[in-house]
């Protein structure tokens, strides 16, 4: 089973002194989550190759089911305390959806950051590490099998 991501491009603005258009990439997929009742209404959430974890934002996590295991701080590539964000690992419910079609039930593990300052990110446990990724970037196409 095939899901659909979009391709995002946006010009890197923080670049423009270096009077060169250069450009930001993102995968984007649409993902639903199980709640106490039901699932959700479908959210946007950035695929990211580098997140160990998902991460879900303050905003989404409160009606969620899950199964919150351990306080633990989330980081980045930024090293430090200073650059740690408050979070609780938790496993949590989702399927990924695209114009068609609807994955499987997926748990993920994922870090519920007490912030909206931080996207909706995929991560690899329980996702990325379930599905096979293909880009193909001249194409500007991408999509997870499951």
């Amino acid at each position: 089973m095939r899901i659909t991501l979009e391709i995002r491009r946006t010009l890197d603005l923080e670049a423009l002194p270096t009077r060169r258009r250069l450009f930001l990439y993102r995968l984007w997929a649409r993902v639903r989550f199980q709640l106490t009742s039901g699932w959700s209404e479908p959210h946007v959430a950035i695929v990211d190759t580098g997140a160990p974890y998902s991460v879900i934002p303050a905003s989404l996590s409160p009606p969620l089911r899950t199964e919150r295991l351990k306080q633990v701080p989330l980081r980045g590539i930024v090293p430090g305390k200073a650059a740690e964000v408050e979070a609780v690992l938790a496993r949590v419910h989702t399927r990924l959806l695209d114009a068609r079609t609807t994955s499987p039930r997926l748990s993920l593990w994922a870090m519920l950051v007490n912030t909206d300052h931080m996207p909706l990110i995929l991560g690899w446990a329980g996702c990325l590490d379930r599905a096979k990724l293909t880009l193909d970037a001249q194409r500007n196409t991408a999509w997870l099998e499951f």
